[in-house]
């Protein structure tokens, strides 16, 4: 459940690869709420599960939070 797993997709014509590393915090629906955010090999800040939505802590990663958001939920399907 806190293992590292991978991501990818193409946001605004530019691809991106990464990691998404799960942090012991808590847990909703047996899901972590909060997750490190690494993108084309660069540190992107951390992302939380609030309910139904998504926040960050990161204006590097802020105009694609639902995105990445998705692929977090998506892994867990």
């Amino acid at each position: 459940m806190f293992n590292r797993f991978s991501i990818n997709f193409d946001y605004d014509g530019k691809h991106y690869h990464g990691a998404i590393k799960p942090l012991q915090g808590g847990l909703q629906n047996r899901i972590p709420t909060t997750f490190q955010v690494f993108l084309n090999n660069v540190y992107c800040g951390l992302m939380k599960r609030r309910g139904d939505d998504w926040e960050t802590d990161s204006p590097k990663c802020a105009v694609m939070v639902n995105v990445i958001g998705n692929r977090i939920y998506d892994w867990y399907e």
